[in-house]
This record gives C-alpha cells, structure tokens and sequence, in this order.
C-alpha cells in the first residue's frame, strides 16, 4: 500500500507542476498512514490515509495546521481546535485551519458552532472546494443523526472530489488555449 500511495503522490506533484519534489511516508497511530509531498516551487499538499490533508503555504500556518490535525487523528479536539484558532489568529481565513477547526468543534461536540466555522469556508484559489464544503457542511448539518466521524468521513470525499475536479478542469483547459 505504501508504494501505491508514494507512486500516486509523485504523480499529483508532477501533474501539479512541481519543480522537484520529494516525498515521504509515516505511520501514525491506530495504523493510519500519512504522505508528503514538498515542492521547491512552492506547492505541496500531505495527505493522510483518512482523506484528510493540508497545502502548503506560510511554513508557520502548515506546521500549527499539522500539529492540529495530529491533535484531531489522536482524538483530542479541544487541543486541535485550539492549534487551528491560534492558525487564524495569525493567519486569518487559512482555509485548512477553518475547515479543520469546524471538524474539531463538531467532535468535540459544538455542532452548531462547528457547522458555522465550515459554512465560513473558503479557498479563494479554489471555487469548486469552497462549493462542494459548503454545500456539504449544510447537508450534514440537517442530519442530526450523523456521527462526528460520518461527518468528518463526508466532508473529507467532498473535499478531496473538489479537488480531484479543480485538477481535472485544469487539465482540461490546458488544451483549450
């Protein structure tokens, strides 16, 4: 599985138009598995076996978004939500850091407030991501009988579908030119 993943992460840097890349794998707790890919250009993504994942971006809103999506693979959210506010403060709008301090909030039981940090989400580099999580956040939201893991399970294909669309559509215009 691990090479299937390092292989699929090479070929996302190299379609996303990395310079050079480097990638690496780790394993987490409860048999979960990570992936990294780091771009000299600038542009890098890491993924994790649950579907969720970060862009790079400010080195200090990566690192504190990472710490707190450990913190929330671990199960505490309120030190999560914690690291992904303290993102915001400094970074105000990080998408990674809104998106995963909603997930946050919800698992630790603030559902209302957690839907409403996910309803603020946007990407401005990204329109079909900030649809599809919206959209989706207000869909979970009126099914009272979700789980905080449905939920988080729901928003992450979301989200990674927006994304493997933006990618697509990309592709797509390329020829168009």
């Amino acid at each position: 599985m691990r090479q299937t993943l390092i292989a699929w992460i090479a070929a996302l840097a190299l379609l996303a138009g990395c310079v050079s890349t480097s990638v690496g794998v780790s394993s987490g707790p409860g048999g979960s598995v990570s992936a990294g890919v780091a771009a000299t250009s600038g542009m890098g993504i890491t993924f994790s076996s649950y579907g969720d994942f970060l862009y790079s971006g400010p080195y200090a809103a990566f690192r504190s978004n990472r710490e707190g999506l450990r913190e929330h693979l671990d199960g505490n959210y309120a030190a999560a939500a914690r690291l992904f506010q303290a993102t915001l403060r400094d970074y105000p709008g990080n998408p990674d850091a809104v998106y995963y301090l909603g997930l946050s909030l919800i698992s630790d039981g603030s559902r209302d407030t957690g839907f409403a940090t996910l309803g603020q989400y946007r990407d401005p580099l990204r329109m079909r991501i900030t649809q599809e999580v919206r959209w989706w956040a207000n869909y979970c939201e009126k099914k009272p009988d979700m789980t905080p893991q449905d939920i988080r399970r729901t928003m992450n294909k979301a989200r990674v579908e927006g994304y493997q669309r933006e990618r697509e559509e990309a592709w797509e215009n390329r020829w168009d030119r």
